[in-house]
């Protein structure tokens, strides 16, 4: 067998090695930690990205947001979807933030940031709050027409076995005869 192509014949040549100067070997150092400070701030960035939303809670109680439905109180009627309802609610609009006193009460949900678009006449909003002792959250979402609202909430909590997921609905007026929410 004469062909070149057959691996047991192939000649191959050796090439003395040279030893890299300095310039090469701080250009390849420079290069690995480079890479190794990327992939280490790639796998710490949802860490940072946490602890900043952790800080963001704790100053959010210094700074004073202002939404379009600030200063509304309504009283609302909740159940689960396909039953009728089964205890009333407070839902407060202040300084920005939304919060249900029922849900703050009992599952320890603090006031959240609202965010609403105007459709019309009417004006819907949506708010997502995490409850702080818990892996749960419920995502508001509703509609405020004149002196009534009306909506859904969906409520979630995760186990590290299953998740629980729930969908309820609101419907409220404007509390009268009260100091709006927000005002003093």
């Amino acid at each position: 067998m004469t062909n070149s192509n057959n691996y047991k014949t192939r000649q191959f040549r050796v090439v003395p090695s040279t030893k890299p100067d300095n310039k090469q070997i701080i250009s390849l150092f420079l290069k690995r930690a480079f890479w190794a400070a990327m992939v280490c701030l790639g796998m710490m960035f949802p860490l940072v990205s946490y602890a900043a939303q952790e800080e963001l809670i704790e100053i959010s109680d210094v700074i004073k947001g202002v939404g379009i439905l600030d200063g509304l109180t309504f009283t609302s009627r909740n159940g689960q979807f396909g039953k009728p309802g089964d205890h009333s609610d407070t839902l407060i609009f202040k300084d920005g933030t939304f919060v249900s006193t029922d849900c703050e009460k009992n599952c320890n949900y603090p006031a959240q940031a609202y965010f609403t678009r105007r459709v019309e006449e009417k004006i819907e909003f949506i708010s997502e709050t995490r409850c702080l002792t818990q892996d749960a959250e419920i995502v508001w979402r509703g509609t405020v027409d004149g002196k009534n609202i009306e909506g859904t909430y969906s409520w979630r909590s995760s186990r590290w076995y299953w998740t629980i997921e729930k969908e309820f609905w609101f419907k409220g007026s404007l509390e009268e005869n009260i100091i709006p929410a927000g005002r003093d």
